[in-house]
């Protein structure tokens, strides 16, 4: 019977596909020419028919497994069928220029604009301590953000952080991964990834529940910093019950959007000079910082950002430069902008 990764079990890593105890690299390899390698969290299995990966494997350290800890935390909700992983940035590798974040990348692009067929699977498994890995389940892109993290010099770094949810298949056959490498075959595919590839309807482990992927609907069960409705009330009531973009005064449209992100800035979660309030699609493209708002109050635009949507090209790029006009009673701290836009390689 050929070998399979099933969720929740541990294998053997033993840093090398030619130890015979190995069951990570060794297995992955099998009989190809070349496997993954043995370093870095985010590892590609190459293909020999296309430049797009057959697989993407991520890893991620426990506490102290590593060398050099990093230092974010990514968010292993298997219980929640989700996945946050942080990608591959330092202060001397740009986060937008790192080839292992453009891999990732690729596939979350791949997916958003509906060429699924072109997604490599992505495998994530987490190393609870040195020689050995556990596997996190099949995953496949949902969103993807720019968040910032201080340096060991005391800089803020931009780095992706990739939104992942994990496919309800309790096992995936090594066997799968050496015919994606080799013909692109995904005859022998979990049920759930043809699923997904055809019709794009996620299926998340651990119920089976269909996932909403229209972003209406997460369940994930993280921690993380929440603002009180008191808070979000009055905010919503100083900005005139008004996104400050677009003015667009759905209540139900409407989010409180952080300057520094509350996730690594607790302390200003309910700081009324660090919250704006935006409709949903303009606080994901804010987040995604594909705009951001300058010490000034002006609109930027990231030179990348080309919406094809008139609504976007209306509300953001064609915008550039011009201020925002906020409500008298609203003050927004200009060194809050100020630090968030220091992480931006592109302002």
């Amino acid at each position: 019977m050929g070998h399979a990764f099933r969720v929740g079990e541990v294998y053997r890593d033993k840093g090398s596909f030619r130890d015979a105890e190995d069951q990570f690299l060794r297995w992955i390899r099998g009989p190809l020419s070349s496997g993954i390698k043995n370093t870095g969290g985010i590892r590609d299995l190459g293909a020999d028919r296309s430049e797009i990966p057959a697989a993407l494997v991520l890893v991620s350290n426990d506490t102290g497994v590593s060398q050099h800890d990093d230092p974010w935390e990514d968010t292993l909700a298997v219980n929640a069928g989700y996945v946050s992983y942080w990608g591959d940035a330092k202060e001397n590798i740009r986060y937008d220029e790192s080839t292992q974040n453009r891999k990732i990348k690729d596939a979350f692009d791949r997916a958003a604009s509906g060429r699924r067929e072109e997604v490599p699977p992505i495998l994530v498994f987490r190393k609870p301590e040195s020689g050995v890995v556990e596997f996190c389940g099949l995953c496949v892109p949902d969103h993807f953000e720019v968040r910032t993290y201080q340096g060991d010099s005391g800089a803020q770094i931009p780095n992706y952080r990739f939104h992942l949810s994990i496919l309800n298949t309790q096992g995936v056959p090594v066997s799968w991964l050496h015919e994606r490498a080799q013909t692109n075959d995904d005859g022998q595919a979990p049920d759930v990834w043809k699923q997904w590839v055809r019709e794009g309807e996620i299926s998340q482990w651990p119920t089976g529940e269909t996932l909403d992927t229209e972003g209406e609907i997460r369940r994930y069960e993280t921690t993380e910093t929440t603002v009180s409705e008191a808070f979000r009330a009055e905010t919503f009531e100083r900005y005139g019950h008004a996104c400050a973009m677009t003015g667009i005064r759905e209540g139900s449209l409407l989010d409180l959007a952080h300057i520094l992100p509350r996730s690594q800035h607790p302390e200003l979660a309910e700081h009324a000079e660090n919250v704006l309030v935006l409709n949903s699609l303009h606080h994901r493209a804010f987040d995604a910082a594909l705009f951001t708002v300058d010490s000034e109050y002006r609109i930027r635009t990231s030179p990348s950002f080309e919406p094809a949507h008139p609504f976007l090209r209306e509300t953001i790029t064609e915008k550039e430069g011009e201020p925002i006009t906020f409500p008298p009673s609203v003050q927004v701290r200009p060194d809050f902008l100020e630090e968030l836009n220091a992480g931006l390689s592109w302002l």
